[in-house]
């Protein structure tokens, strides 16, 4: 989709749209004009003069060239979203203007409620506004209901009734007719706020701020509701999995296909799973948020100051060495001036949220802005022919990571199985091994080549050429489950701060005990120059490559201890007596268990002596959680049977829990779903398997 371009709206005929799509920010929302042979319609006019201003000349342009009424949906009312329809003359001037909001959405802005509007967030004050059509009342559903409406000055009737989703799944629908067959399709979609809705035109489903109802500084706001934001998801989800619709747009950020905005969701029901109990905006999570922000947005500024100073010295040498046309090009491949502008505006920013001028939640909003212009500028295949491709895939995952953080996802972890001692010994020998080779300058046979060999040389930088570094590889181990290319990154992070330390010597070590396997870094240097931010950096980079991460040291010495589990083993740990990962404590004589990867022939001894020797320490209460088991065969069935018996004749009980669907196919398949308590959740196993 097009910014700011009427273009034809998917599946009505003859309907047009005009998105206007805006940067991620709290003032203001995305707004979209929709424009039909009989109505006008405009969802969500935003928070801003300017973008008022464009809306309403496309407006008067549109009810100049053909008479007709304007209808102006809210998603809610949110002042991001509706800001101007309340304070900008120019809305109050379009003639047949009607007003469409959910009912309780409306109250908010008759009573001019600050907290529910959030205008007490942005700083902003409630106006007023005559609101023509409440939407969806509070407890609509059920049987079809028609209502009379005076819609433009004529009589439209409008139906309300439950939609049908499947599987005993229903909406609240309210419809107005569009043109011809079509038509205007309000769905309740509260969660983020009580007067929530999503807009359906055609094959078009306007999202509101559904995607973002999980961020920082939005999970816990007046009105925001987990188990009516749960519910909406598991409703919209499968609204989109019947395949009526192609197109979804945000309220914020960019346009998505159907199948992206499901994967999306799905992902959302997750994160909004872990925030049960909020009331009110967690301030520790949006100021870790803001922190790790300013984390993800210094990292960045590093690299691109080596990316940009290093296309600038190579373009500086090869036009000393008179190669003018190669130099022009290295310079074109990035705009460092206009990274440097951006990366300045953040710090600006930056220096007046640590001094107390803005808040937490703007710094993250901020430095999203920030990085999606970054990815614009950013041209890695472009720079990969002069630069250290790791430097380059560095860049693109930490701006990935951050608008992922941003809206309150956590960055996918990818592990697979990884010679941890073999990724080791090839970064210690990749880092001090040039990345081009003689032969290319000797062999060049036209000037171009020779000059694109030259510069590869040119740029060739070893950050590590004064660093000794003793490698003691572990032997025979077991191949660890680890995010490879997140574990690269952290290890080249950590090398580049030692080394911009003056640490001459390092030694680097991989090992393995009780299923886990680990990399052991020691140097010469009083742990106190790893300031906070960085030891911060560190163990979440640590965890997002599915590990877990401990600094410790003396003033002459620094060790870096990061631990993996190993393929096949269970990830149990202390577990068992302390946790159950949700928050909630495990009784005394319970255990956990979590095992991974495949449950099969090979595997299933591992599963066996974990839970013969849970029981024989005398635990009669034991969940195994199975989330991260991606494979169970007759032999892993087996295993747990066997357990399963030797509880029940010692009075005890075995609960699984969190089965991917693949596995509890197998379960149920094989009749085992018949045998063996199964749960949803780990809390809910804790709580069926006993006191």
């Amino acid at each position: 989709m097009v910014n700011q371009v009427w273009q034809p709206l998917p599946g009505v005929e003859g309907v047009l749209i005009y998105p206007f799509l805006r940067k991620v920010d709290i003032v203001s929302s995305n707004s979209y004009l929709v424009a039909a042979p009989g109505l006008v319609v405009l969802v969500d006019p935003g928070g801003l003069p300017g973008q008022a201003d464009d809306l309403l000349r496309e407006i008067g342009r549109l009810i100049t060239e053909k008479p007709r009424p304007v209808l102006v949906c809210l998603t809610h009312v949110h002042l991001d979203h509706c800001h101007q329809l309340l304070h900008h003359p120019g809305f109050r001037a379009i003639p047949r203007m009607l007003v469409a909001v959910q009912e309780s959405g409306a109250r908010a802005l008759e009573a001019h409620d600050r907290a529910a509007t959030i205008a007490d967030l942005i700083r902003q004050e409630v106006g007023t506004t005559r609101i023509d059509i409440r939407l969806l009342p509070p407890g609509v559903g059920g049987e079809h209901r028609d209502e009379l409406l005076n819609f433009a000055g004529t009589s439209v009737i409008t139906c309300l009734e439950s939609l049908s989703l499947g599987g005993g799944l229903t909406m609240p629908r309210q419809t107005l007719p569009l043109e011809g067959d079509a038509t205007i399709e309000f769905l309740s979609a509260p969660g983020h706020s009580p007067d929530s809705i999503c807009i359906r035109i055609g094959e078009t489903l306007f999202l509101g701020d559904l995607l973002f109802s999980t961020a920082p500084g939005v999970a816990g706001l007046k009105g925001w509701d987990q188990k009516a934001l749960l519910s909406t998801l598991d409703r919209v989800i499968k609204l989109l999995q019947k395949g009526c619709i192609t197109l979804c747009l945000p309220g914020h950020g960019r346009p998505l296909d159907a199948a992206t905005t499901v994967r999306t969701l799905q992902e959302m029901k997750k994160e909004a799973s872990r925030l049960e109990g909020i009331e009110s905006v967690n301030p520790e999570w949006v100021k870790d948020t803001a922190a790790y922000a300013g984390e993800l947005m210094g990292e960045v500024d590093r690299l691109f100051t080596v990316i940009a100073g290093r296309l600038v010295y190579v373009a500086h040498v090869l036009e000393e060495l008179e190669e003018a046309g190669e130099a022009e090009r290295f310079r074109g491949m990035i705009d460092s001036d206009l990274v440097d502008e951006l990366l300045s505006d953040f710090n600006r920013f930056s220096l007046d949220f640590h001094s107390g001028q803005v808040l937490d939640i703007h710094l993250a909003l901020k430095a999203n802005q920030i990085s999606q212009k970054l990815e614009k500028i950013y041209q890695g295949e472009m720079l990969s022919s002069v630069l250290d491709l790791s430097l380059v895939r560095r860049v693109g995952r930490l701006l990935e990571d951050y608008t992922v953080t941003f809206r309150g996802f956590r960055p996918r972890i990818e592990p697979g199985p990884t010679d941890l001692s073999a990724v080791v010994r090839e970064m210690v020998a990749a880092i001090s091994r040039p990345p081009y080779q003689e032969e290319g300058i000797i062999e060049a046979e036209t000037e171009e080549d020779f000059a694109r060999a030259l510069a590869l040389r040119i740029a060739y930088v070893n950050p590590f050429e004064h660093l000794h570094i003793e490698y003691f590889p572990g032997e025979n181990l077991p191949p660890g489950m680890v995010d490879r290319e997140r574990f690269l990154d952290l290890l080249l992070y950590i090398l580049e701060k030692i080394s911009v330390a003056g640490v001459s010597s390092l030694q680097v070590a991989t090992g393995g005990t009780n299923g886990r396997v680990f990399v052991k870094l020691q140097f010469p240097v009083s742990s106190a120059f790893m300031e906070e931010n960085v030891r911060r950096f560190v163990a979440r980079g640590c965890s997002l490559s599915n590990g877990r991460c401990e600094i410790s040291g003396t003033r002459e010495n620094t060790t870096v201890f990061m631990e993996y589990p190993a393929l096949g083993s269970l990830q149990d740990g202390v577990r068992g007596d302390e946790s159950s990962g949700t928050g909630e404590p495990i009784p005394a004589k319970h255990r956990l268990i979590v095992p991974s990867g495949r449950i099969d022939g090979a595997s299933a001894p591992v599963l066996e002596r974990e839970l013969s020797r849970a029981i024989d320490e005398g635990n009669r209460r034991i969940v195994v959680n199975l989330s991260s088991v991606d494979y169970m065969s007759s032999a892993g069935l087996r295993v747990l049977l066997a357990a399963m018996k030797r509880l029940k004749k010692a009075d005890g009980n075995l609960v699984l829990c969190a089965m991917k669907p693949f596995v509890q196919e197998v379960f149920d398949l094989t009749g085992f779903s018949r045998i063996f308590t199964i749960c949803e959740s780990e809390e809910e196993a804790t709580r069926l398997s006993g006191p």
